[in-house]
């Protein structure tokens, strides 16, 4: 019987010096690369369906010797007692297949929360066996890439981004255990350091995002940077020919930029001068609606419809990116998309640009944040804008920003741009040189109301580009002199429109309050 040779087959793999049955599938499927306590809980396993498999052995020959007819070979499967056997023994492998997957899914399986960059942040779950093969399909990629050098080493991993997104995950911690490569586990936050870092190591493997790249190659020249990088690798925001190709000039690489999102895994992956993403194996790609559905074997769900739209090349295993297509509003009964919107702004003469939709109790609106630029107010803003857009989904709130707000794996996170176009806070250091201190008061210098009324409304006028005069100042406090020597921050925040209430603060301390009405 079945039962029976499988039970002997997972039986042998137990014996001293043999690796258990569930530790070889699990090594086949997984690519060699097994979570901690992978291997005891395979042996564990293994000693699971010996039993289980042992038990309906003898489960099925009792079975056998009590349906079997009394006047013929009790060994004899008639019929009913090959049906019985066989039900039962598909019954229970099937329900032990159910209950160790739901075990297997507690105990390895990944939580991971996406960046937000284009809505409200999303709890995904991948298994382990989707994070592994895709470090697999890496490690094999570089395994050819990276020859070992004379002292037998691999590149030292290096990476500004966090361990504890799935990019970091994979890129900072599973891939280079599976080279066999060491990874720094300071996550490198400023040009500085990474230079520091790379002339400590011998070779080195850069994980980064494009945001990062842009701040380092603008500043590359203040440092002395070894010429000892083997790869530069960047996910997340969409990576720039102009950025790939300084960041070329400093590392002597083009970066490996990796398509994909936490719920697909890596989809594709593109060097410049090559404009085009060129799919992985085992992953396999079509258009639906215009955006690119994927089918992958690293995805949490397959298919998958990403919110990205696409120009799929003929022979399918390649594509250039047209936009996201998943960033549609709904502004006073039009449906417009903010990425879209975004680049119509940009192409009015700013560096760049964030659109998010704001609700209000008067309605929902669009609320735009402008880098660069000529500095207007926010009526030449909207008179600009107008010819471009429907004139209900014009914005109707802004705010200059020297950048645009990035999280760690350098995607504007919608929430923040909200954030951002709602409160705003700028420090102030008082060197006492200030004119304001000058005989207020002698011997005791403190920085007059009427000061910090004016402070208040020009920066107020600058962050959200409001044109018109101050019409009013209400609900003033003052409750904490500020002095020379200290620094301070203005902490800015709209009300309503027009509306701005401010605050002075020594770090906790409340110094003054109140409202301006523009």
């Amino acid at each position: 019987m079945l039962s029976a040779i499988f039970a002997v087959a997972f039986g042998l793999s137990l014996l001293k010096g043999r690796k258990p049955l569930c530790l070889r599938f699990a090594e086949r499927v997984s690519g060699g690369i097994l979570p901690d306590g992978a291997k005891a809980y395979c042996r564990r396993l293994t000693w699971v369906w010996f039993l289980i498999l042992t038990a309906l052995t003898l489960v099925n020959f009792a079975l056998v010797f009590a349906l079997s007819p009394g006047d013929v070979d009790p060994t004899h499967h008639t019929a009913l007692s090959f049906c019985v056997c066989a039900a039962l023994t598909a019954a229970v492998i099937a329900l032990t297949f159910a209950v160790e997957k739901s075990v297997r899914a507690r105990r390895f399986s990944v939580v991971f929360h996406t960046s937000g960059s284009t809505g409200n942040s999303k709890t995904v779950v991948k298994t382990f066996e989707s994070l592994a093969k895709e470090v697999a399909m890496h490690r094999d990629f570089y395994f050819a890439r990276f020859a070992k050098d004379t002292d037998g080493g691999m590149p030292v991993f290096l990476g500004t981004i966090q361990w504890d997104h799935m990019y970091g995950k994979l890129w900072m911690d599973m891939l280079p255990k599976a080279l066999g490569a060491k990874a720094d586990s300071d996550v490198i936050r400023t040009p500085e350091e990474l230079a520091a870092k790379m002339r400590a190591a011998k070779r080195v493997v850069l994980v980064t995002t494009p945001s990062f790249l842009d701040r380092f190659t603008a500043y590359a020249g203040q440092y002395e940077i070894p010429g000892n990088v083997v790869e530069v690798v960047t996910s997340g925001a969409l990576l720039t020919k102009a950025v790939s190709d300084a960041a070329e000039r400093v590392f002597g690489v083009a970066p490996r930029q990796i398509f994909g999102s936490t719920e697909t895994g890596g989809v594709a992956e593109r060097r410049f001068p090559d404009e085009s993403f060129h799919v992985f194996g085992g992953v396999r790609v079509a258009v639906r609606d215009g955006r690119l559905e994927v089918r992958s074997p690293f995805s949490f769900r397959s298919p998958y419809l990403m919110g990205d739209g696409v120009e799929l090349a003929q022979d399918g295993r390649s594509f250039r990116l047209l936009g996201r297509m998943d960033r549609l509003v709904k502004i006073n009964e039009e449906r417009v998309n903010l990425a879209e919107m975004e680049e119509k702004v940009r192409a009015l003469g700013f560096d760049d640009c964030a659109i998010a939709k704001i609700e209000g109790r008067h309605g929902d609106m669009l609320g735009c944040l402008l880098v660069g630029g000529k500095r207007l107010g926010p009526l030449e803003l909207r008179k600009l804008m107008l010819p471009v857009f429907p004139k209900g989904t014009v914005p109707k709130r802004f705010r200059y920003a020297a950048h645009l707000p990035r999280n760690a794996q350098g995607k504007v996170v919608a929430a923040e741009i909200v954030k951002a176009l709602e409160r705003t806070e700028i420090p102030l250091h008082l060197s006492g040189d200030e004119h304001f201190f000058q005989g207020h008061f002698p011997g005791c210098p403190i920085m007059p109301g009427v000061a910090q009324l004016g402070f208040a409304v020009e920066s107020a006028k600058k962050a959200y580009a409001i044109g018109g005069a101050l019409r009013e100042a209400k609900k003033l406090k003052f409750l904490h002199i500020m002095e020379p020597g200290h620094d301070y921050a203005l902490v800015l925040s709209r009300k309503g429109e027009g509306e701005i209430a401010y605050e002075f603060r020594e770090g906790e301390t409340l110094c003054s309050s109140g409202t301006l009405v523009f």
